[in-house]
């Protein structure tokens, strides 16, 4: 009996020792269906994640050159003595100024533009871009016109009431006592619609302001008559356009300063007349409004008048920079209904990309706020 018990314990023994070949592959295709399982769960939550931080990134991007935009745009025009009814510069006949190089002082050639803002339309082909232009001064003044009170003629002195204002923003070392300018201020002499844009030198005494190169300003005894002298500071000329290379980004005169952008859109908002502020119509920069002027007395797609923009609408169109391996976008961003075409087949596999349109309505407040003058 115990002979009997022995050999059923090694019996027992014999068939507990391990598992069997089948077992083993069954565990291990078990075990491979299970990993498989898990990995494609970790790609599609990795590939979810990087959609999701690439269009963050995108939201980013498309904000702060929104914020760009609108910060510079609100500028637009201010420095310009805008609150005279008869010496009113956006009513000047010419509003282009090419102030030439100088020896004594060496100051380089500049070119100034009275216009606070342009568009230039890019127009409707592939990866077509507008590009927007905005000029403002820097005085502290905010431009405030005086009267010039000195005898008619070509000056480089000009007396005026005041030259509070006309200041140097680079001051010339060479003169110890701080009121000679080295270069970069500008100085606008208007009578009724005649413009005069000259470079500041300095001042001397009350109310003398120093020019070069020299500028005709006329003296009359009644208001309207003499000349008004407006110090602007710096005349700030601000880009802003689109770049491809190396990484498609917003340029700000040249320099990018935002990643992720792919195209910007814009349009005028102009008013009924120059006197109104209520936005009657949107237009694109093209046809007469490729270049405005100011005699029309009202406003509309045949007449172009630059005093009748009192806002611009822009249109930011950002790129999640992640490369999907399907097809995402199957048609081209679009703005507001019946804005500026969006053309990004210029983009290769533009349609593995997704896109964001972000929009503002940006006014142009020193405009806005001269509407009595205007």
């Amino acid at each position: 009996m115990k002979k009997q018990k022995i050999q059923s314990n090694r019996l027992q023994s014999l068939t507990q020792t391990g598992f069997s070949l089948i077992e083993l592959m069954v565990g291990l295709v078990i075990g491979l269906l299970t990993t498989l399982v898990i990995m494609q769960v970790f790609s599609v939550f990795e590939g979810q994640k990087r959609s999701t931080t690439g269009t963050a990134d995108a939201q980013t991007s498309g904000s702060v050159a929104l914020f760009s935009l609108q910060r510079d745009i609100q500028l637009a025009g201010f420095g310009l003595p805008l609150i005279d009814t008869q010496n009113q510069p956006l009513s000047c006949t010419t509003s282009s100024f090419t102030l030439p190089a100088t020896t004594t002082p060496t100051l380089p050639a500049v070119s100034v533009n009275l216009t606070p803002i342009t568009i230039t339309d890019g127009g409707t082909t592939a990866g077509a871009s507008d590009v927007i232009t905005v000029r403002y001064g820097t005085s502290s003044s905010a431009g405030v016109p005086t009267n010039v009170i000195a005898p008619a003629g070509t000056l480089t002195s000009i007396s005026a009431m005041t030259n509070i204002g006309c200041k140097c923003t680079v001051p010339d070392t060479s003169d110890v006592t701080g009121k000679t300018c080295q270069d970069g201020d500008i100085v606008f002499v208007v009578r009724g619609n005649d413009c005069k844009a000259t470079r500041l030198r300095g001042w001397d005494g009350d109310g003398e302001v120093k020019v070069l190169p020299a500028v005709d300003v006329t003296v009359g005894d009644t208001p309207g008559e003499s000349s008004q002298l407006s110090c602007v500071g710096r005349w700030n000329q601000v880009a802003y356009q689109m770049a491809s290379s190396p990484t498609y980004s917003l340029n700000k005169n040249g320099t990018p300063i935002v990643d992720g952008i792919v195209n910007i859109q814009a349009q005028y908002g102009i008013s009924a007349s120059p006197n109104a502020n209520q936005i009657a119509s949107w237009v694109n920069a093209t046809g007469n409004w490729a270049t405005p002027g100011n005699s029309s007395a009202t406003c509309n797609a045949t007449n172009a008048n630059i005093n009748c923009i009192k806002a611009v609408r822009v249109a930011v169109v950002a790129r999640n920079g992640l490369y999907e391996k399907e097809v995402v976008t199957s048609a081209a961003p679009t703005s507001w209904a019946g804005g500026p075409t969006i053309n990004l087949t210029n983009i290769t596999d533009w349609d593995h990309y997704r896109y964001k349109v972000y929009e503002s309505v940006i006014p142009l407040r020193n405009i806005v706020w001269a509407r009595e003058q205007l």
